[in-house]
């Protein structure tokens, strides 16, 4: 493919995702994923891997064949790709439980792609019938899956960081410190968050948690704590992710007067 045509297509993805050619980088700022939708048709390869035609919502990648490409028995979750019909572009998904698509429901991932498509990413659940067949009999078996979800062309994890922090030690209850923290959750799209108040001491003692999602790109509130007496360092863990499943971390400290 010529560079034409893939700028080209890039501006299709682009469009079809509401998002403007000219705005790939500070004009996209606060887009909102794109709802995404997906039909799988599905029988079993002869090794019982899934494969299939498949349609979506969109018009960058309406309709092509997907195979697994291999599969976590401990998890049983697989990996699928995801080729589209007339179009350099491919995606990679992870899904599971694998064997509920015979009958069932279960969450996807899009992990990667390529061409075009190569910083789509998205999320979402899927449930699925079974069309014919029976256990007995896997090569018998074909069923449809229906995904729904979110996808963007945002392959950038969110950027998080502990803003500002502050201490106070209670007069009442004794022992008890009151934590003040803003956080930084910056992304195109909003941000999940974990935060952990951690004594390195005793590492898998939470002393708090807090938990929430943000469209502003901020987050405040306070937490109450009550260390031991022999605690002088606190650690702060930051989890987060964003609306199509890109994730980051960041662990600073904090010192008790």
């Amino acid at each position: 493919m010529n560079r034409r045509a893939v700028l080209g297509a890039a501006i299709a993805v682009l469009a079809a995702l509401g998002v403007p050619a000219a705005g790939i980088s500070k004009d996209r700022a606060r887009a909102a994923a794109a709802e995404f939708q997906l039909v799988f048709d599905g029988k079993h390869t002869p090794s019982l891997l899934h494969e299939g035609p498949f349609t979506t919502s969109t018009s960058y990648c309406p309709s092509g064949y997907a195979v697994d490409t291999g599969v976590d028995s401990a998890t049983e979750t697989a990996l699928r790709k995801f080729t589209c019909s007339g179009f350099a572009g491919t995606f990679m998904t992870r899904l599971g439980k694998l064997p509920a698509e015979h009958g069932g429901s279960g969450t996807w991932q899009i992990v990667e792609g390529s061409g075009p498509l190569g910083d789509l990413r998205g999320k979402g659940t899927w449930t699925s019938v079974r069309l014919s067949g029976t256990i007995t009999d896997p090569a018998s078996i074909t069923f449809r899956s229906t995904w729904k979800g979110v996808a963007d062309l945002d392959a950038s994890p969110p950027t998080v960081a502990v803003a500002k922090r502050s201490v106070q030690k209670l007069r009442r209850p004794k022992g008890v410190y009151r934590l003040r923290l803003v956080l930084s959750l910056k992304d195109t799209n909003a941000v999940s968050y974990t935060l952990a108040v951690i004594d390195p001491r005793r590492p898998f003692d939470w002393l708090a948690t807090k938990s929430g999602t943000t469209n502003s790109g901020t987050a405040s509130f306070a937490l109450r704590i009550r260390p031991t007496k022999r605690t002088r360092i606190l650690q702060l863990k930051l989890d987060a992710s964003d609306a199509v499943g890109n994730t980051a971390g960041f662990t600073t400290n904090l010192r008790l007067r």
